[in-house]
Order: C-alpha cells, then structure tokens, then sequence
C-alpha cells in the first residue's frame, strides 16, 4: 500500500495538461472617457463603498438599507452563491480519497446437510464489517480542472450578486428622487389650478357686467378641466413611484411617503415657495468624475463576472478533453466475518488492494462531442465578455453625458423659471386691467409651468445623473 500511495502521489503531481493554462484574452480599453466633462474645479475620484450616503439624504439612505435587509432578488443572489460554494466543496472533495464502511448482520435457517443433532434444519448466525477505500489518480488534471470550474464560477456568483446590490441601490435612489420631483411637479400644478379658479371667478364677475363674451368663460373653464386632468395623470405616477419604493424596500407606502414627501400639506401652495424647496430638498450630488477606464473595467462586476464564466467554461474543455483518456485509480478493501453453527463459531479477515485502469475503447463520438461542445460553450462566453465590456463602456459614457446634460440644464432651468414667472406676472396684470386677451395670458402661463416643471425635472435628472454614474461605474459596496 504504501508502494500504491508513493506511486499516486508522483502521477498526481507530473500530472499532464491536456491544454495550456487559462490566460485572460486582451481586450480593447479605451484609455480616456470620451464623455468626460472639463471642469472648471477639480473633481473628487468616485470612491467605492456606500456612495448613496454621499447624496447627503437620510431617506434615501434608510430605504436603501430596508432594501439590503429585506430583498428577495438579493436573497435569490445569495443563494445562487450558496449553491455555487457547495458546487466547489463537491468538486475539490474529489482530491481525496473516497473511504465506505459496511456492516451485515443475519440469522438464517438452513437445511442440515451435515446429519448432526437429528434435526432436518440449523439455526445460522453470520456477521461482518469492512471498510473499501478508492482514491482516482488524477493522471490528466481532470479533477484540478474541475476545481477550478467551480471556483471561478463561485466568483463568477459572488460578483453577480455584488452587481445585484448595486442595482438594488440604484433602483431605490433612482426612484426616491423620481417620487420627491412628482410629488413637487403636483404642487406646481396645484398652483396653477388655484390661479386658474381665481381667474375664473374673475372672469365670470366680467361676464356678467358684460365687459367679456361668453366664449371666455367656456375658455377658461375648459383650461381649468384639463389642467385637472393632468394633475390626476402626475398623481397617478406618483403613486407608481410609492408602488414601486414598496415593492423595493419591503416597507409599507405610508411609511415611504413620510420619508420622501415630509413637508406634504393640506395649505394653498405657492410657486416659488415649491422651487425654493425642490433646491434645497432634492439632493445635489457632489462633484466627481469617473476614475480611469482601466480601474473601471478591472473592478467591475458585470465584467468579473463574465470573465471569470471564461475562465469556467476553459477549464471545462481541459475536463472533457481528459475524459477522453484513460484513468487510473487505486482501491483496497478489508472485511471481517464472523459465522456461528452447531454451537460452534468461526471467524476470518479478508483484504485485497491494487490499482485500476479503466480506458475508452469506443463511445459512439461522444466523448469528442463533449469535448466540441465544451469548446462551443467557451466561444460564447468569449463573446458575452466582448459583448459585456462594450456594454459597461457604453453605460458609462451615457452616464457621463447624462450628468453633464443635467448639471447645465439646472443652470439654464433656473433661469428660464425667474423670466417664465416675470412675465407671467406682467402678463397677468396686464390681462386684469383688459390690456391683454385670454389667449396671451394662457400662453404666457404655459411657458411658467413648462419652465417650473423643467426645473424640478433637471433637479431630478441632476441626482439620477450620478446615480447611474454610480451604478454604470460599478461602485460595488462592502457588506459585512
């Protein structure tokens, strides 16, 4: 035995390679961001870590911690890691030897054939135990390649549920911004529904001293009507938006609507008064700019995971490349027996030990057909890595555009609301005095609320903007 065991452990580490060792292929990384913006201050690099605290909202924050806490889609990732990791644990149990023991015990009546006693048939008592160790020399690297299989596609697992986090919280971010920016555009809309009621009731007073047709009224009615209209519509996606943060976080809407919508009122609101809030309630995300492709691609979790899916499917093909060729294992067995007849008893141990060679003469072209569709498999995933990193890359440079587009329409809405409400203003003193028509003062109030509602949109888009920086960057946390 110890001849057999000196003999497995030399096959075993001159072990031959039915293929190279794996080698990640190269690919092409832009060296710069195309998207990037120049800025007139320097940029903070993104960290990695919990980049929603960085929103400075504490809302946000607590919801996306309810989401970490109670997710299903995070619960199905981590079970798909469980599975992966017991998948390994099997395929790394195949390095040692397997050792069954087996124990019998009887009691049987036989037929007398000795003549002894005088009785046609005997009582019989057997009983044995052994133990039958096989240990598969792993002549090919079958098995190390199997082990490294499962591993890479446990880390392929792992990195799928980081990237499951991360657009977990990007998702509940997204959408809390989403629900503050509709909650806000209600307000302006039910400003301009109180105005438009003031106007007319005035215009009704007109009407009936004769001083407007009555083709005014029908006007301003019908305005008032779809202006109710719409804000039913904006209500309606509101409460999408709090469906949404439900079905996301586990919590219940009106706890959501307490965090993200707290200065909700039954009072009259005011325009202004809303768009001095939307500044200082919607968060204004710090300035960062994303850090090097390199950095990006390497740590990315779409990107490891795929890579490491490669690196999987290489090793399958060594797997079915060697069950191809012979094997060559090792086996012992040791059993006791023990008999008891006639009052007497009798016992005896057998063992036996030698190695194994088992070799494929003929299967059909099966074994080359696996070995065929194992190299077919890798191929796509070669393919699904290009596929992704072109992906990764085009997400980023979107985002980037994106936050550059939002932060210069903030900028340029906030501008356009201070003229909007200027001439709204003017226009609407002027309409009261019968200086203007009906018409003109309705234009000039569509350009306000467009200007208004451009406005709260910027502001939304100017914090979703580096959310999905965030999240197309691949800012993974660390949980614990």
């Amino acid at each position: 035995m110890r001849s057999f065991a000196a003999a497995a452990i030399a096959l075993t580490l001159t072990a031959c390679a039915t293929q190279p060792a794996y080698a990640p292929p190269k690919q092409r990384i832009p060296s710069n961001w195309e998207n990037t913006p120049v800025p007139s201050t320097p940029h903070g690099v993104i960290a990695s870590g919990q980049w929603w605290t960085q929103l400075g909202d504490p809302a946000i924050d607590s919801l996306i911690a309810s989401a970490f806490a109670d997710s299903p889609t995070l619960a199905q990732a981590g079970a798909r890691v469980d599975q992966a990791r017991a998948a390994a644990g099997v395929a790394s149990a195949q390095r040692m030897p397997a050792v069954t023991g087996s124990a019998s015990a009887t009691r049987a009546q036989i037929q007398n054939i000795a003549g002894v006693g005088g009785s046609p048939t005997l009582l019989e008592s057997s009983a044995s135990a052994g133990a039958n160790f096989s240990w598969e020399i792993d002549l090919w690297g079958r098995i190390r390649e199997s082990v490294s299989a499962a591993q890479r596609r446990l880390d392929a697992s792992t990195a799928d549920a980081q990237g499951a986090r991360l657009s977990l919280a990007a998702q509940v971010a997204t959408t809390s911004l989403s629900l503050r920016a509709c909650a806000y555009s209600l307000q302006v809309r039910d400003a301009d529904i109180a105005s438009r009621e003031t106007e007319l009731a005035l215009t009704r007073k007109r009407r009936e001293v004769g001083y407007i047709a009555p083709a005014a009224e029908f006007s301003a009615l019908t305005n008032l009507a779809n202006a109710r209209t719409a804000r039913i519509s904006q209500q309606e996606q509101c409460t999408r938006s709090v469906d949404a943060l439900v079905a996301l976080t586990g919590r219940p809407a009106y706890d959501v609507r307490r965090l993200l919508l707290p200065a909700a009122s039954g009072a009259d609101p005011v325009t202004s008064e809303v768009l001095d809030d939307v500044a200082h309630v919607m968060p204004t995300p710090p300035a960062m700019q994303a850090a090097l492709p390199a950095t990006v691609l390497r740590d990315h979790p779409s990107l490891v995971s795929a890579e490491r899916s490669l690196a999987a499917a290489w090793s399958d093909i060594a797997v079915a490349r060697a069950q191809r060729l012979p094997t060559i294992s090792l086996s012992a067995a040791l059993s006791g027996q023990w008999l008891r007849a006639l009052g007497s008893s009798i016992d005896y141990t057998t063992w036996s030990a030698g190695p194994a060679l088992s070799l494929p003469l003929f299967d059909g072209g099966a074994g080359a057909a696996n070995v065929d569709a194992a190299t077919g498999r890798y191929r796509e995933a070669a393919a699904t890595l290009q596929a992704t990193l072109r992906t990764v890359v085009q997400n980023v440079e979107d985002a980037l555009a994106f936050q550059t587009s939002a932060e210069e329409r903030v900028k340029s809405s906030l501008d356009a609301v201070d003229a909007a409400q200027r001439s709204f203003g003017a226009s609407q003193a002027q309409w009261r005095a019968g200086a203007i028509s009906m018409f003109e003062l309705e234009d000039a109030r569509r350009q306000r609320q467009t200007a208004e509602e451009n406005y709260i949109a910027a502001k939304r888009d100017q914090g979703q903007a580096w959310v999905s920086l965030m999240q197309a960057t691949g800012q993974i946390d660390n949980p614990t």
